[in-house]
């Protein structure tokens, strides 16, 4: 029994699809009588380079040829179809590397005249495996072939090839097939064989062939072999890829700051026959799909998704800021890595990992503290503030945040207390004028000094904090030195600048709650 992706192979360019600009240029090309010595196809695999190159050694070689529509029912047209005529030669690169496959079936036959019609066609696949000898001995040839030879190479990998061979072709690029029109491609497949498919089958498929027509065909083929009607859950189930659902749970999960859902969700993977690392791959692909939905001001462009999977990303999304989503997708990035190489260990780092997630205080990294601050300006651009989290109750959910109202949420901003010394020194009376100066430049530091005290004594001044998170943030040089300026510009200290004054930063122990709970 023939395989569908063969049965079905296109054997005109009119068949070819998603690649309109190579065809568009080839058939200029022969109607014209301005057929290339030599061609190079490159592009991802499944995308119809060898296919375009049959199609092409037709066009020039069918009894009605040269033509832009060969008939493919001529004994030439058939006979490169069936890969038997004479003067179609096909060297698979990948097992002839050596350059005495290239002397013996290329260099030693090239100026023979055609057995059969007025052209010589040569197809060389995978061309990049070639070694470098051969591609030097490929390479006069290649540049001055006698007129009635026509070489194609094709190739996945073009940064590969000597840039003295790419300059002697004329290069097509051939791009990913949209999911659309690969969906419309199967559908059709579908049609003649009398399968049974779903429209969200088809782009599902589509998605997961990663824009490859024959990975596509054969994934229809494998699900089709079923005998049922080829739907999402079939489909996911034969690709061995969890769903786009189950991504989604996962994602809410860790939004709730839900752990006992996420060991389980990821004890069920791991007792199934998903791999892990294909699991996590989709739920990066869902972060950026999320980023996008947040960055992007037209996102649906971006997004190859229907119309119910961007109403689920678009809710979702909106819990996340920018910096919270790309310190996700590094933590996601650097688990992936760890559990490819340590595949025993799968299971733990994706728990650790997702863990990690639910809340930014477990990691004291940059990009972790970048989304700590910017959660915080969301909240104090919207005047809102949350109460700190109760404890997890026993079923392992959080409860809820309920905003405050804006009137409550105001009374919860702690005011400047100059009036209180703490240390040796006195209390800067104009504190609540400095933090006003620093947050013009600064929102996110202006909000832990209004939590702060302040005392000054000669030159020095001492900034008490309650927490080590703000004690850190205050203590860079670039913040002190923003605060001394404010300092000496507010207070008009006589004989002072802001460079003769030496900011130092303390932590008291047990001075009240952490701004970041919750966040």
């Amino acid at each position: 029994m023939e395989a569908l992706y063969r049965k079905y192979r296109p054997s005109t360019f009119a068949d070819v699809v998603g690649q309109e600009h190579i065809e568009r240029t080839l058939k200029n090309a022969i109607e014209q009588d301005k057929v290339s010595h030599a061609y190079l196809f490159c592009g991802p695999r499944g995308t119809g380079k060898t296919t375009t190159a049959r199609i092409l050694a037709k066009a020039l070689m069918c009894e009605k040829g040269p033509t832009i529509e060969p008939d493919g029912t001529c004994e030439e047209c058939q006979a490169i179809a069936q890969g038997t005529h004479p003067d179609v030669y096909e060297l698979d690169a990948a097992s002839r590397t050596g350059v005495e496959n290239v002397r013996e079936e290329i260099i030693s036959r090239v100026s023979y005249a055609p057995t059969r019609g007025t052209w010589k066609v040569y197809i060389i696949d995978e061309v990049h495996m070639l070694s470098a000898s051969a591609f030097n001995a490929l390479l006069k040839t290649l540049e001055e072939p006698p007129e009635h030879v026509v070489f194609i190479l094709a190739t996945t990998e073009l940064q590969k090839l000597p840039a003295t061979i790419t300059s002697r072709c004329q290069r097509f690029d051939f791009r990913r097939i949209s999911t659309d029109d690969i969906a419309g491609r199967l559908e059709f497949i579908a049609g003649k064989e009398d399968i049974s498919l779903t429209h969200e089958a088809a782009k599902l498929i589509g998605r997961l062939s990663l824009g490859g027509m024959r990975d596509a065909i054969s994934l229809l083929e494998l699900c089709a072999g079923s005998g049922k009607t080829v739907d999402i859950a079939l489909v996911n189930s034969a690709a061995g890829v969890s769903g786009r659902e189950n991504v989604s749970q996962t994602v809410a999960a860790v939004i709730k700051k839900n752990n006992p859902a996420i060991f389980g969700i990821i004890g069920d993977f791991s007792s199934s026959a998903v791999d892990l690392l294909v699991f996590w791959q989709e739920l990066i692909s869902y972060y950026r799909d999320m980023l996008v939905m947040r960055t992007a001001p037209d996102s649906i462009r971006y997004l190859d998704l229907t119309e119910d999977e961007i109403n689920d990303v678009k809710k979702n999304s909106a819990a996340f800021t920018r910096e919270r989503l790309l310190y996700h997708i590094r933590l996601l990035e650097d688990a992936y890595i760890t559990m490819q190489r340590s595949s025993n260990l799968k299971r733990v780092c994706a728990e650790m990992t997702l863990v990690r997630m639910t809340d930014d205080r477990l990691s004291e990294t940059p990009d972790a503290l970048l989304s700590r601050i910017a959660a915080l300006e969301e909240k104090i651009a919207q005047g809102v503030f949350a109460s700190p989290s109760p404890s997890v109750e026993a079923a392992g959910e959080p409860a809820e945040d309920k905003p405050e109202s804006d009137s409550a949420a105001a009374e919860n901003i702690p005011e400047p207390t100059p009036e209180k010394t703490h240390g040796s020194g006195t209390p800067i009376d104009f504190w609540n004028e400095v933090v006003k100066s620093v947050e013009r430049s600064d929102i996110g530091l202006s909000f832990q000094l209004r939590r702060a005290k302040a005392v000054i004594s000669g030159r020095s001044v001492t900034i008490n904090v309650g927490d080590s998170f703000s004690e850190s943030l205050i203590n860079s040089p670039g913040n002190r030195d923003l605060i001394a300026k404010a300092i000496s510009a507010a207070g008009d200290i006589p004989g002072i600048t802001g460079s003769d004054i030496s900011v130092t930063v303390s932590k008291e122990e047990n001075s009240g709650d952490d701004p970041f709970e919750g966040l």
